[in-house]
């Protein structure tokens, strides 16, 4: 799929009047639109789930008039993803004052994730897990895709009790031949929400369409690394209590990462900030109407988050000009790495 391709599938949608939510209007970020989609129309849809079932799970072909709603659904969920990447970006760079490592390594996990996410989104790819305590579970659909995970729920009463009940909603679009298709299914497969964000990372060729890859291993080896540092004794490097008073003060200290304040693109997040910009300048492209791309509110981000800082001149300054893909600043990155 190349950059064409998708350009052209969103073109002419029009993100402010076509919009899954209930509401009518675009929906807020707290919204899960699809599980609430559905729950609004099962009742009035019974034999259509039922005659999509196979091999238990729902697949139910998208028209053209579904394809409309899902690109803008598809719009306002990579949006959201793109938006709280650069929100842990900013995150990571507020970090490095303190010199603190371990911290600047997950939140640009986060960041790394977000971007990974709103690319397989904008692709045409979203999932959702619905569980029995929240609002939008239906409880037929739940039996229709799992019926014996259902009869054992059925307590000595004969009530059903969704407490240990799920199931999953998948969105899978192809941009390029313009169709898709919507599935409900019991089987959520391994790895959880970040192994399901990944793996569907992996299959995708971003370049294509002018995404640098976030990673040139694969994709899983940051979240391996993200558990290895967060949960073992590998983690948390700086914190080595056993050494005497005057040897911590010593080994506590990263003065190499203090040394990057200054810096828009470092270590740890050059790569980030890099498909932040390449990311804008393709949700700009694609010319939808109403699309909530806007320089203004990523300049307050940086603002506020970073006060008046060096961070915050030089990132304002970059936002301004439109992340250019050369720029001074990572000349400014290039230089400090080769000292």
């Amino acid at each position: 799929m190349d950059r064409k391709s998708l350009i052209d599938f969103y073109k002419d949608t029009n993100y402010t009047t076509k919009s899954l939510s209930i509401r009518g209007i675009p929906p807020r970020p707290s919204e899960w639109n699809v599980p609430l989609f559905l729950k609004k129309v099962y009742p009035d849809n019974v034999e259509l789930f039922n005659n999509s079932l196979n091999n238990n799970r729902v697949e139910i072909e998208l028209d053209q008039e579904d394809l409309e709603y899902f690109k803008a659904l598809l719009l306002h969920e990579s949006l959201f993803n793109f938006y709280k990447a650069f929100y842990n970006y900013l995150g990571a760079l507020k970090l490095y004052d303190g010199g603190l490592q371990h911290w600047i390594e997950i939140t640009a996990y986060y960041a790394k994730f977000y971007l990974a996410n709103s690319v397989n989104i904008l692709s045409g790819k979203s999932r959702y897990v619905v569980t029995g305590s929240n609002d939008n579970f239906v409880e037929d659909i739940y039996k229709l895709i799992n019926n014996t995970g259902y009869q054992k729920n059925i307590n000595k009463n004969g009530n059903f009790v969704a407490s240990y009940a799920k199931y999953g909603i998948e969105i899978d679009i192809d941009p390029f031949l313009n169709e898709g298709k919507l599935m409900i299914l019991s089987d959520l497969g391994s790895g959880g929400s970040h192994g399901y964000v990944w793996k569907k990372y992996s299959l995708l060729n971003t370049e294509e369409f002018g995404i640098t890859e976030i990673t040139y291993s694969y994709p899983q080896h940051l979240s391996e690394e993200r558990n290895l540092e967060n949960y073992s004794f590998e983690g948390y490097r700086q914190l080595d209590f056993n050494l005497e008073v005057d040897s911590f003060k010593n080994y506590f200290q990263r003065e190499y990462i203090k040394d990057q304040s200054n810096l828009i693109y470092t270590s740890e997040t050059a790569i980030i900030l890099g498909v932040i910009g390449e990311l804008f300048n393709l949700f700009e492209e694609l010319q939808v109407i109403g699309l909530p791309i806007e320089k203004e509110k990523l300049l307050y981000m940086c603002q506020y988050t970073l006060n008046d800082s060096e961070q915050a001149n030089k990132l304002s300054d970059l936002i301004y000009s439109g992340f250019p893909s050369n720029n001074k600043y990572i000349d400014e990155y290039h230089r400090y790495e080769s000292n």
